[in-house]
């Protein structure tokens, strides 16, 4: 029998209130989460709003970015969140070659190292011709290791597990490498939120190794009514805890994503 906590023992709390509420007090610490969602539903804002709370309680946040470099990511949230923001320490793991002058065998993680959002500035030029083939899976968990040791870093945002796989070798499984990036995150003896994009995780699927690996799904939903688009959230799995199993409605406001008291289902009137 799996026991359950009590809202009095120690939670994380995610930075949303509403959700908090949802999951009887917040986070159980020390677990990796995983938030599902299509485009546009406030994925990366939640995992930003989760690290902005450890921020303003003390605690340092580190987000591996692996879908946006992380000025893009500054330049969508930081004028969302205000200065707090860019106390935030970010790792570059996007496949673009950044401006570093390094012999070609020399793995460029030996050289990347985490800033905080307010010393990032934008970068050389992008160009497709400048994809980096030397940054590997391998160094990425390395530079993850190195930067919680080096900041103290209490909670891990990995944006997002849908990029880890320009990182698989030609004849690797999926699931084995998923598995093993998983096994990993767990390791850390931190709280990680993981995001991943609904199309490759398009359904409640008990057996997917990101599922089962997870202590907790949280997915966000948007759907097209006749009035535009409406956003939504519920929480698919939280192991060891009562929660709220109900589909919320989210609203991105300019402080941030929002639930709204009111519920209905997604495909709701």
């Amino acid at each position: 029998m799996v026991r359950m906590l009590s809202a009095s023992q120690k939670r994380i709390a995610t930075g949303t209130a509403g959700l908090d509420k949802m999951l009887n007090g917040g986070l159980i610490p020390g677990g990796i989460y995983s938030v599902v969602g299509p485009p546009g539903s406030g994925k990366t804002i939640l995992a930003a709003q989760f690290l902005l709370e450890g921020v303003k309680r003390g605690e340092n946040g580190l987000l591996v970015a692996l879908d946006e470099q992380p000025v893009q990511i500054r330049e969508n949230l930081a004028p969302m969140f205000g200065p707090n923001f860019d106390k935030i320490f970010v790792l570059d793991g996007t496949l673009e070659m950044k401006n570093y002058e390094v012999s070609p065998l020399r793995d460029v993680s030996i050289t990347r190292h985490a800033e905080q959002f307010g010393r990032v500035f934008p970068e050389i030029p992008r160009s497709p011709e400048t994809g980096n083939p030397e940054l590997t899976i391998s160094g990425i968990q390395e530079m993850i290791k190195s930067e919680i040791r080096i900041n103290n870093v209490q909670r891990l945002v990995v944006d997002s597990a849908t990029a880890l796989r320009h990182f698989m070798m030609p004849g690797v499984d999926q699931n084995t490498f998923l598995q093993s990036f998983l096994r990993f995150l767990s390791d850390l003896e931190v709280t990680v939120v993981i995001t991943i994009h609904e199309a490759d995780f398009p359904i409640l699927d008990t057996t997917s190794i990101e599922y089962v690996m997870s202590k907790g799904v949280i997915r966000l939903h948007r759907w097209l009514q006749s009035s535009g688009f409406k956003l939504g959230l519920s929480v698919e799995k939280f192991r060891g805890s009562e929660h709220d199993e109900e589909v919320r409605r989210t609203k991105i406001s300019p402080v941030g994503l929002q639930i709204i008291e009111r519920h209905s289902g997604s495909g709701g009137g």
